[in-house]
């Protein structure tokens, strides 16, 4: 199996502060021998960062130093920080792992997320969610009022959007594949559970990258997936 190790600096890790930290790919049965990843969506390692509440939100991409990968992180506040490390193995399947940190420094009180919120506004751009099936959403984007043509986002990370969602209860982090059908692009993503779920939606526009922030409610699952224990 394949590990995720964080070695942190000899100072422990504080809001408000930029923090270097050294991810290294290893085998969980302890050995030493370095862990080769594969490039997926042009980069070696994805790194989210949460909030335990989830309402920080960070998308990096550590750099490759020796056989390790380098990371400057920097958190709003203290408390509990969420860590996906999104990675491909040489010869091996996908891998997401997880780690925790805590992070010295002033707390805030947690954000409680209930109500569906399906528009997401970044300056005069505009992102609206629509449920066409359950686990599929269409995504319409507006500047200004008028349509944004998918034709005119770029390309991020090979993709025209790059897109995380996690469940409040499980905080298990899902795949979610964009794809452009009759000229909409449309996210694909299989829930593994009723509930709350926050979701992330970054992509290109003009040479700049917009993140969107979105809650979703998943009150229905696929039939295939109603005895789905995964």
């Amino acid at each position: 199996m394949i590990d995720i190790r964080l070695q942190e600096g000899s100072t422990p890790i504080k809001a408000q502060e930029v923090t270097n930290l050294l991810l290294i790919p290893s085998t969980t049965d302890g050995g030493k021998n370095p862990v080769a990843l594969e490039e997926v969506h042009t980069k070696d390692v994805h790194l989210i960062v949460v909030s335990e509440d989830l309402t920080f939100f960070s998308h990096e991409h550590p750099k490759k130093v020796g056989t390790d990968y380098s990371v400057d992180l920097f958190f709003p506040h203290g408390g509990k920080f969420l860590l996906y490390c999104d990675i491909k193995p040489l010869n091996n399947a996908p891998a997401v792992i997880r780690r925790t940190v805590e992070v010295e420094g002033v707390e805030k009180s947690a954000q409680l997320f209930q109500n569906e919120v399906l528009v997401s506004n970044v300056g005069d751009v505009s992102v609206y969610l629509e449920e066409s099936a359950p686990g599929a959403f269409k995504v319409h984007i507006t500047q200004d009022g008028a349509l944004v043509p998918v034709a005119s986002l770029g390309d991020y990370l090979g993709a025209k959007a790059h897109v995380v969602m996690i469940p409040l209860e499980s905080k298990e982090y899902l795949h979610v594949h964009p794809m452009v059908e009759q000229k909409t692009l449309v996210l694909h993503t299989t829930f593994s559970a009723k509930g709350i779920y926050r979701a992330w939606v970054q992509l290109l526009l003009a040479g700049n990258l917009y993140t969107f922030d979105f809650v979703l409610s998943v009150k229905e699952l696929p039939s295939s997936q109603m005895h789905s224990h995964h």
